[in-house]
């Protein structure tokens, strides 16, 4: 028996438990911290949370158990009492039994004599799936104390939003097509889940281990240097150096030096400088905004390909080159070749291989993830609060148009994170965003109002014609089941609603 004192330091113990699942990404570790901390102060055998599906034949879609081995589990997923929790959710109050096996209630259950249940406390969970925190007593033991089992009841009023949430981690990870690269790629610094970003993850590991140039194409701010990064840290050049190169930025004067570097007497004051090629031995150069490159230096970049040597100015001897090449452009280079303002040979030279960034547009269920992982990134950077998006925040940047695609998204998030911690707000709110935010009954005062509105509008409509089938809306709208639960989280669509 627990002393006062050691029962208050395990009820606190508890709460704060409780208090991590509700702030959690990631809600599985600390939920199973609860039932731990629930088994302990109770004195149960075990308990568990379950979650069921829908009508009156669901069946369990997720369950969680503390107090029993890996080998135990199976088995009790499939023991736990179908009465006693059909009872519980039926009625939707908690079922407290002293010794189930002598209730006339349950005692003609399979599961309860097979296990010969005594004490048992079963307490509905809130939530859109019906679901229950469930403790079985240990023999001998009499039924739970009132007081433990108000506290019981209190926590499960918690708890099912986040089981939900970890029922639909696990269909995401499961329907996740970028999971098998990112299992065996070091793909860390691109955040995503989509089909579109599973194709680039497909070229790129074909790409990565062998040893010939890469082409990036893709509008401005898609993220093509960290596809470039993602191509170094999964090749045989992992070790060497990544050396990054903004052609755009160079001027036109000083490109040959800069690239291919000097020695004294290259030009007045000229000292033994190191130029990008030789900055990247051994490792990778990634050239971006390659058709910024003047058409003189592009005759020593094709030499540097066809020969893989080069001359850094007033050199008297050329130098080896042992690196790997990537470019990337947002620019039609085809196009610019029939204009004769860059090299054709050099776009052969160049274009060996050719993966395309694709644009936000084009894989819409990014987003939410994408502003997740860089509201951290930049809190972090910037030595501000991690404030977290609201449901509003993150359905005002999904439905959104992103022209200047991660970077612009980026960038509008980091002044949203400066303006809501000067105001010491508990989360990013879409007026942090945008200046412009519909008020409360107004109409929608701007073009991302306004889409966001339609989409609200004709998911709602979709739902009720299929009958809240999240499944049926995804085939019908072309989207993903996941898709699909962050729309209606962040418009707050229920059925009830």
């Amino acid at each position: 028996m627990a002393t006062p004192e050691v029962r208050l330091t395990r009820e606190r113990d508890l709460y704060l438990a409780v208090l991590r699942v509700l702030d959690a990404a990631e809600p599985l570790p600390p939920l199973q911290d609860v039932l731990a901390g629930l088994v302990e102060l109770s004195g149960a055998q075990r308990a568990g949370l379950e979650l069921y599906g829908e009508g009156e034949t669901a069946k369990r879609e997720w369950a969680l158990f503390h107090g029993c081995s890996e080998l135990e589990r199976e088995e009790i997923r499939a023991l736990t009492s179908r009465g006693i929790v059909a009872s519980a959710i039926a009625a939707g109050r908690t079922v407290h039994t002293a010794h189930a096996l002598l209730d006339a209630r349950f005692s003609g259950s399979a599961s309860v004599k097979s296990q010969r249940l005594e004490a048992v406390l079963c307490v509905p969970l809130t939530g859109r799936l019906p679901g229950v925190l469930y403790l079985e007593g240990k023999r001998g033991a009499g039924p739970f104390e009132e007081g433990l089992v108000a506290l019981v009841e209190s926590v499960a009023r918690f708890l099912g939003a986040a089981a939900e949430r970890a029922l639909l981690r696990r269909g995401a990870d499961r329907d996740n097509p970028t999971r098998t690269f990112r299992e065996r790629l070091q793909l860390e610094g691109i955040i995503g889940r989509s089909p579109a970003l599973a194709r680039v993850f497909g070229q790129l590991a074909v790409a990565a281990p062998l040893d010939v140039t890469v082409m990036i194409g893709g509008a401005s701010g898609t993220g093509k240097t960290q596809l470039a990064q993602a191509l170094h840290l999964n090749s045989k050049r992992r070790l060497g150096p990544f050396v990054e190169l903004n052609c755009a930025a160079v001027p036109e004067g000083l490109f040959e030096s800069e690239f291919f570097g000097a020695f004294p007497g290259a030009f007045p004051g000229a000292r033994r400088t190191m130029g990008k090629v030789e900055a990247a031995e051994g490792g990778t150069l990634f050239l971006d905004e390659i058709a910024e490159i003047p058409l003189a230096a592009q005759a020593k970049l094709l030499q540097l390909l066809q020969s893989r040597q080069y001359f850094p100015l007033a050199s008297p001897k050329p130098f080896k080159a042992n690196i790997r090449l990537v470019a990337a452009s947002n620019a039609d280079l085809e196009q610019l070749v029939r204009e004769r303002r860059f090299r054709e040979d050099l776009f052969y030279r160049l274009n060996v291989l050719t993966v395309r960034m694709p644009s936000l547009s084009e894989r819409r269920e990014d987003i939410v993830p994408l502003v997740d992982g860089l509201v951290e990134r930049l809190s972090e950077e910037n030595g501000l609060p991690c404030l977290r998006p609201s449901p509003a925040c993150h359905a005002a940047c999904e439905t959104a148009e992103w022209p200047g695609n991660v970077r612009q998204l980026r960038h509008r998030l980091e002044a949203a994170l400066i303006r809501a911690s000067a105001e010491a707000a508990v989360a990013l709110e879409p007026r942090h965003l945008f200046e412009s935010v519909e008020p409360q009954g107004a109409m929608p005062v701007s073009f991302h109002e306004a889409t966001r509105h339609f989409q609200r509008d004709l998911l709602r409509r979709e739902l009720e014609a299929s009958d809240w089938s999240v499944t049926e809306v995804a085939r019908r709208l072309d989207l993903t089941r996941q898709h699909i639960y962050n729309l209606m989280k962040a418009f707050g669509l229920t059925r009830d609603s």
